[in-house]
């Protein structure tokens, strides 16, 4: 009754530990391996679980929610406080937008063998290529997975119809309501988006895998659900590719290797070392790449669960199987491990800088463009993965930073206040709410202070960084 009450009004409706959904995502003792073995944390408010062929869980709108990250929403959207509270008239002239991928099938496939299928025959990856000009349109053909048992490398792999990775039919749903409620605020609420994307005042953009294309079409889809044409998605090439690491860098490895050479890493091996051990010795993950980091383990339970899947269990010893205490001990583990990468690790700021460095420079040269009135986009859109959101929301100060999920999100809202003394203000959602960071919450600061905050981490050379 009270939880309805609150809802009914409003209002924050808490979670377990008595947890507002806000705070699910600023866990404030993250950076303590403590964090990771104290059990009675469990998943610290987050949601690990999805069915199949929906796009929402049933967390309440707002919270760390892993399967379906919380985005802006007309029914929760708020105006800036100074804004909404008049003591300054503004209208927003520009929005630029980053969010990971909607949901999927692991990356990593368990060594042991997986004792579930996977099955993706309700979305088809559609996989063609058309002519600029006048000429034949394409017969449209889509990806259809299959196994055949001749093939001798089948045995212990995956029985089913899935890619590893690949957007599942839930990813794709959560896109298209993405999309419909950026249509809503920016669109319908702000009057922002233009009706149709081929205004010349948006602009898109993707890494090179499939896996933030189809989101990207799918939550654009969302935006403009009637537009009848294609959009161009802007990609550079993947060997020299800013976002993804996608170009080479010597020097990410070396400084990567530091990192995980530190006295915090090491504290953090040795309080998971039987949960380790015991992962490995049942599922057949005992290689580095599996005992060395959680990210594996991490990336394989959440791709099972956030799909209507269960834990993987032995695969020779079916009743063997991984708890949900294991599991969350797994996911609280990856949590530290994010927040030690990008926000408390000693070589911090080099390591953004040798990793996103570049694409956070991009960012600037967009906000400085907005200032200078040099151009005409009102809405840029990129769709990337998590480790290049991690960075970001690194070098921007987040209190805590909890594993980017699917389909996590940073909007940068620029705004024009009005009268004599006019000028720009932005203030910086993440996941649909002010993010928090070590110098306050980005509810509403000038536009330069934001780059000046985020200038550190854009190196001037970083061909001479990377070869250091």
């Amino acid at each position: 009754m009270y939880s309805a009450i609150l809802a009914t009004l409003g209002l924050a409706v808490p979670l377990a530990h008595g947890l507002t959904p806000l705070q699910t995502f600023y866990p404030p003792n993250l950076n303590d391996t403590a964090y990771i073995t104290n059990t009675t944390l469990g998943t610290y408010g987050g949601v690990y679980q999805a069915p199949t062929r929906e796009a929402n869980t049933s967390a309440p709108y707002g919270s760390y929610d892993y399967c379906t990250m919380p985005h802006p929403r007309v029914q929760e959207y708020s105006l800036p406080e100074a804004v909404k509270n008049g003591s300054v008239k503004a209208n927003i002239i520009y929005l630029e937008y980053l969010q990971r991928h909607q949901r999927r099938t692991p990356y990593n496939i368990l060594p042991g063998g997986e004792n579930q299928p996977y099955n993706c025959d309700d979305i088809f990856p559609y996989l063609y290529a058309g002519p600029a000009f006048n000429a034949e349109t394409p017969m449209p053909v889509y990806a259809k997975t299959y196994t055949d048992l001749t093939n001798p490398f089948v045995d212990g792999y995956v029985n089913g119809t899935c890619q590893f990775p690949q957007l599942t039919i839930g990813g794709l749903l959560d896109g298209y309501d993405h999309g419909r409620d950026i249509w809503a605020v920016y669109g319908e609420k702000l009057g922002l988006l233009p009706n149709t994307p081929d205004s010349g005042k948006v602009w898109f953009r993707s890494t090179e895998s499939p896996l933030t294309q189809q989101s990207a079409g799918g939550v654009l889809r969302g935006v403009w659900p009637t537009w009848p044409g294609a959009l161009p998605l802007h990609q550079q090439t993947s060997a020299v590719d800013t976002v993804n690491e996608g170009f080479s860098c010597s020097a990410q490895g070396t400084v990567l290797s530091a990192i995980e050479s530190t006295a915090e890493w090491e504290e953090h091996l040795t309080v998971t070392a039987d949960l380790r051990s015991q992962l490995g010795s049942m599922l057949g993950a005992t290689s580095s790449s599996w005992q060395n980091t959680f990210d594996h383990f991490s990336d394989n339970f959440q791709g099972r669960l956030c799909n209507g899947y269960q834990l993987p269990c032995d695969f020779s010893n079916p009743s063997n199987c991984v708890s949900m205490a294991q599991a969350e001990e797994v996911f609280r583990a990856g949590d530290w491990e994010w927040n030690y990468y990008w926000r408390t690790n000693p070589k911090v700021v080099e390591y953004i800088q040798l990793v996103e460095g570049l694409f956070i420079g991009e960012i600037i040269s967009h906000f400085q463009a907005v200032i200078d009135g040099k151009t005409s986009t009102v809405y840029s859109h990129v769709f990337v993965h998590d480790g290049d959101i991690g960075p970001v929301l690194g070098a921007l100060g987040i209190n805590q930073l909890r594993w980017p999920a699917m389909g996590s999100n940073i909007a940068f809202e620029i705004w024009r206040t009005e009268g004599t003394n006019s000028g720009l203000f932005v203030r910086v959602l993440y996941c649909g709410q002010p993010i928090e960071t070590v110098r306050g919450i980005l509810d509403w600061l000038p536009l330069e202070s934001l780059i000046a905050i985020l200038k550190p981490y854009a190196p001037t050379d970083i061909v001479a960084l990377c070869s250091a």
